[in-house]
């Protein structure tokens, strides 16, 4: 384990009871709730000095969603531990401008609102939907609000990620899984070359984050994710990559204790201060937690 308490940038929560998840119902491990009680307790011998949470894809529709009643839900969950420091809502950017209100909302109500995620990975159509006009407009728009982007796609929708790059060049970007590679299927060679490619653009940050989930989730080994992790190393280097743990939708494949004696083996030459860029440093300024 890492000497020092690290930064866990990809935390969910969520509470059947409050919120709607229908994507969730009929997985035995989504459909119960999560707290940050569970959290603190699956944790086990790994120091955590804060957490960023990520949203939930509750459910949300043309007329709107559950954008604040989330944020509304992890305040409360903050408010038991104030390592939350850090929150990462949805908010519909394919709006264009027009989700500039609730952008302000966020921001103005919520002190711990740092960027925002809208997932593609499960539309019908992801490169309609990321390339559109609309949606450019709105990701850029969150440069006026201090915000971020999340990018949460999947190794077969990476071509769409490279032409949405072209025309997001001043907003601050990161790679939620490393772009969930198809580790799986043994699709090294295409993660080598897009990850390559992907860290030319100086604004995209990756995380470092999923990886078990993508592999086979009851045989996986260190060596099935030790050349992923050199790939994003090599490609991104220690200044931009930030460690997650993607809990409890790692509990998929894996436990945050192995997870991070992954992590820990695979980066096991890397110099003590890159490893504290990567565990700590680095989403501490991303995500600008003032730790």
């Amino acid at each position: 384990m890492p000497g020092f308490p690290i930064i866990d940038a990809h935390l969910h929560l969520w509470n059947h009871e409050r919120l709607r998840y229908s994507g969730f119902m009929g997985n035995p491990l989504f459909e119960k709730s999560y707290a940050v009680e569970d959290y603190q307790r699956a944790c086990g011998d790994v120091e955590v000095e804060a957490m960023v949470f990520l949203e939930c894809f509750c459910d949300f529709d043309e007329r709107g969603g559950q954008y604040l009643e989330e944020i509304e839900f992890v305040e409360g969950e903050a408010a038991r531990d104030s390592r939350i420091r850090g929150i990462v809502p949805m908010a519909p950017v394919e709006k264009g401008r027009a989700v500039e209100p609730l952008l302000r909302e966020m921001i103005e109500r919520f002190s711990r609102v740092k960027g925002i995620r809208r997932i593609v990975e499960f539309d019908d159509d992801p490169r309609s939907l990321m390339l559109s006009d609309d949606f450019i407009e709105g990701v850029n728009s969150l440069q006026s609000f201090g915000l971020h982007f999340e990018i949460n796609v999947n190794y077969t929708q990476m071509a769409i990620v490279h032409e949405f790059l072209k025309h997001v060049t001043d907003v601050p970007l990161i790679l939620d899984h490393c772009g969930k590679p198809g580790i799986a299927s043994g699709a090294l060679d295409q993660y080598r070359d897009d990850v390559a490619a992907l860290a030319e653009h100086q604004n995209l940050w990756i995380k470092l984050s999923g990886l078990p989930a993508e592999a086979d989730h009851e045989n996986w080994s260190e060596r099935d994710l030790q050349r992923y992790i050199d790939a994003t190393l090599k490609a991104f280097g220690a200044d931009r990559i930030v460690f997650a743990s993607d809990w409890p939708v790692c509990l998929q494949a894996t436990t945050i204790s192995r997870w991070v004696s992954t992590v820990d083996s695979a980066l096991a030459s890397v110099p003590d201060a890159e490893l504290s860029k990567i565990y700590r440093d680095n989403a501490n300024e991303f995500y600008r937690l003032g730790l």
